[in-house]
């Protein structure tokens, strides 16, 4: 069962309190996801971002309506030490790997319809399952409610994605770039000399093979096979590094309470939401 909620919108103010009680019921009688409305980014600045109106299984990825991915997991933890220190080396060699392998599954995949195959072709999307961020921290110790604890994670999500978009890039420069991008192009390029040669710069600085690249979910900033610390909610803001959101929970929160639980959903639907309105905001190139 799915059930998908718009914390931006103002109900009648009993409805909120009824809505939450009863999913919170709900949570361990039905196989229960709550969505939040959001979009699909890409981490190229000349590609719009895009609703997520479906979703996408199995991983329980947001994605645009008839749209082809391939999707992949790297679980950050099997390039940690004891101490928490991660082998860079080994996570830069997993995450091309993970690129590599879903430039080569688009074209082997015999995808179920016409429209899946087109977009495939057009855009090349991937959903790199990016998870273990609360096992890492547990496993270095630290402190999810301090600020210098979420930073760290940062600065490792920052280099997860410069990782995906570099060998991405890579590949544009080797195979061509995604397609997508001569259509966002096509009303610039009749625009004169000037834009059409803009545009081309642009293009050969920022153009990627794949639309899409990293997805991750509010629920694996909890550590697996504990009970989900409501402290770990702090590290939320990991979201905002991600392409596209997804809504598997591994944890346990059977002993939340219905606070908690839309606690956990308001906090997830602000990250998103400034996501989608910086979408708003155009991206210099």
């Amino acid at each position: 069962m799915f059930f998908v909620a718009d914390t931006t919108q103002q109900p009648p103010p009993e409805w909120p309190v009824e809505v939450w009680q009863r999913l919170w019921e709900l949570r361990q009688v039905t196989p229960l996801t709550v969505v939040l409305p959001t979009v699909v980014s890409s981490p190229c600045p000349l590609l719009p971002a895009e609703s997520a109106n479906a979703l996408l299984t199995p991983g329980q990825v947001q994605v645009p309506l008839d749209t082809a991915w391939i999707p992949a997991e790297i679980d950050v933890c099997r390039h940690a030490g004891s101490n928490g220190d991660i082998d860079r080396h080994s996570l830069e060699a997993a995450l091309k790997n993970a690129v590599d392998n879903g430039e080569r599954r688009h074209d082997t995949t015999a995808w179920s319809s016409v429209p899946l195959r087109h977009d495939s072709w057009l855009n090349r999307r991937l959903a790199v399952v990016v998870r273990g961020w609360g096992d890492l921290v547990r496993l270095r110790g630290a402190d999810p409610a301090e600020f210098a604890t979420l930073r760290a994670l940062q600065e490792l999500a920052g280099f997860i994605c410069t990782t995906l978009a570099k060998r991405s890039r890579a590949l544009a420069a080797d195979k061509g770039y995604c397609p997508s991008l001569d259509r966002a192009g096509a009303r610039i390029l009749s625009e004169g000399f000037e834009m059409n040669a803009r545009w081309r710069r642009a293009i050969g600085a920022n153009a990627l093979r794949h639309r899409n690249l990293v997805a991750m979910s509010p629920w694996d900033v909890f550590p697996s096979g504990e009970p989900a610390d409501p402290d770990f909610m702090n590290l939320l803001p990991l979201l905002a590094c991600a392409d596209s959101v997804a809504f598997r929970r591994d944890v346990d929160i059977g002993h939340w309470n219905v606070n908690e639980f839309k606690r956990f959903y308001e906090r997830t639907s602000a990250i998103l939401q400034s996501s989608c309105d910086a979408q708003h905001i155009a991206k210099q190139v």
